[in-house]
């Protein structure tokens, strides 16, 4: 069977897997409607990530695979557990990867490179990449990280700009709604590091971690997307409270997305019907692979 195939199937069994979740409590169908919607998304969005890279027809369907299935766990999560939080319940890639086993449904379907899959789901949500991955593995892991984080920013900027919307304590993960802003969480994105999620404790914390996720960004078009979009300003904007903390915050964040995605210095050079993106900075040219 073609990759192009086993993804038709890939796609048909997902549609029916999520069906088995559907529930009369509107609470619960509006938060797997949510992830169900957001996978749909990221898909869309590695295929824009990925197309930016000029793969290969079989790339593309990998990436596309590891994007339906990463967050297949988190349907089982909310029915069991009432929640998305995986310490107040259990790693939902983890439980993907054993819904994934459990199904054989990449088995069965054939084609794709099931244990490549199952590494990029099983390790999609983690702090870091794991430094044991293989290139192969850490390049469809950056894909997904990346597409993942382009929708989550879709979704949370959504719901911060609609002025009707109720409050969804999924999706702020029951975090409390105080004007606080935890000192770990400001220490580590003056750092540009990531934010534990250990260290949040208000919601103010989950939207500046939000906002670090500038710095685990791989790909210039994830750039381009971030700053098309406007979402560091949304979420600056949809903070509780202005501090000089959060301002700082954000002006670190904005000031990297800036240097990673400068104005008119990214072009596409087309050479033997091969695109190979290349971004001028500081006087150099680097490939896309290089940065």
């Amino acid at each position: 069977m073609d990759m192009q195939t086993a993804l038709i199937r890939l796609k048909a069994w997902f549609d029916d897997y999520v069906e088995q979740f559907a529930s009369n409590d509107p609470r619960i169908q509006e938060n797997m409607d949510m992830k169900e919607g957001h996978t749909r998304r990221v898909c869309a969005a590695i295929l824009d990530i990925g197309a930016s890279l000029n793969l290969s027809t079989e790339e593309l369907c990998t990436a596309e695979a590891t994007a339906w299935l990463h967050d297949i766990g988190r349907f089982e999560q909310y029915t069991r557990y009432g929640t998305f939080m995986d310490h107040r319940s259990e790693d939902h890639a983890a439980l993907g990867v054993r819904v994934v086993r459990e199904t054989r449904i990449l088995e069965r379907i054939g084609a794709f490179d099931q244990e490549l899959i199952l590494r990029v789901v099983g390790a999609h949500n983690r702090a870091a990449i794991p430094p044991e991955a293989d290139e192969r593995t850490r390049f469809f892991l950056k894909l997904l990280r990346d597409a993942d984080k382009v929708d989550i920013w879709h979704v949370v900027t959504a719901y911060y700009q609609d002025p009707e919307q109720r409050r969804n304590h999924a999706l702020e993960l029951d975090l409390p709604d105080s004007p606080d802003i935890s000192k770990p969480v400001y220490e580590a994105l003056m750092k540009g590091e990531l934010v534990k999620m250990a260290d949040l404790k208000t919601v103010n914390d989950f939207k500046l971690l939000q906002m670090g996720w500038i710095y685990d960004v791989n790909f210039p078009r994830t750039f381009q997307i971030v700053r098309e979009k406007g979402y560091l300003e949304i979420i600056r904007d949809a903070l509780s409270v202005r501090s000089a903390p959060s301002t700082d915050v954000y002006a670190r964040a904005r000031a990297y997305l800036d240097r990673r995605c400068p104005d008119n210095r990214a072009v596409e050079v087309r050479n033997k019907g091969i695109r190979v993106v290349v971004v001028k900075k500081a006087g150099v040219e680097r490939k896309v692979d290089d940065i």
